[in-house]
């Protein structure tokens, strides 16, 4: 029979035990915990770098797409512009065709056509000049081209060679070297560039 002090050293040494048991298996417990947690962590943050790139790449894509897309916006309006701007160019010269075509039997036209052949032996400075004119106003550019020779003592010769022009005049010296283009055809040519850039400016004016 185990006597009373044996009994009590072994049921202390079983307590320790088992606390020494009990202490090991809580550590391992919380170093499991610590561990887990770790790698949780990791993974959290692996999936977090994870989403963050995935967001990254769908914001490009998106930012990609607004661009194209507002590129595409920018080309259309455009477009819309210059086709805006083509047909009041059209517009504003055939309106200008029509009324010279109505006037030309006109004393007004008549002397359009004189302050052009002016303004052309004036810049020409020859003393010999060819103008060449349309069939429609090759009756009243001889009849002018008469009156200025003797006027400006000047010879000044009608080419009996009609041009394809709506109006007006082609002056040329004598020798070819310098033509002084006053057709209608020319004239309308510069004021078309000229309301295509009036055009735009309204056009962006009404934009802002």
């Amino acid at each position: 029979m185990i006597g009373p002090d044996l009994s009590v050293t072994l049921e202390s040494l079983i307590e320790e035990v088992v606390k020494e048991a009990l202490a090991e298996y809580e550590a391992r417990i919380e170093e499991a915990r610590k561990r887990i947690l770790g790698e949780l962590e990791a993974e959290k943050e692996s999936v977090m770098q994870e989403l963050r790139r995935g967001l990254e790449a769908v914001r490009r894509e998106v930012e990609a797409e607004r661009r194209r897309r507002s590129s595409q916006v920018e080309a259309e309006v455009r477009r819309e512009y210059l086709d805006t701007l083509e047909a009041l160019v059209k517009r504003a010269v055939s309106y200008a065709v029509d009324r010279i075509r109505s006037i030309k039997e006109s004393q007004t036209y008549r002397d359009f056509l004189r302050r052009s052949m002016e303004e052309a032996i004036e810049a020409l400075g020859s003393e010999e000049v060819v103008v060449e004119t349309c069939s429609e106003d090759l009756k009243a550019v001889k009849s002018i081209a008469s009156e200025l020779s003797k006027e400006r003592n000047v010879k000044v010769k009608v080419s009996s060679k009609t041009i394809d022009v709506i109006g007006g005049v082609k002056v040329s010296r004598a020798d070819g070297t310098m033509v002084y283009d006053a057709t209608i055809d020319y004239r309308l040519g510069r004021l078309s560039d000229q309301l295509r850039t009036v055009v735009v400016k309204h056009l962006v004016a009404e934009d802002r």
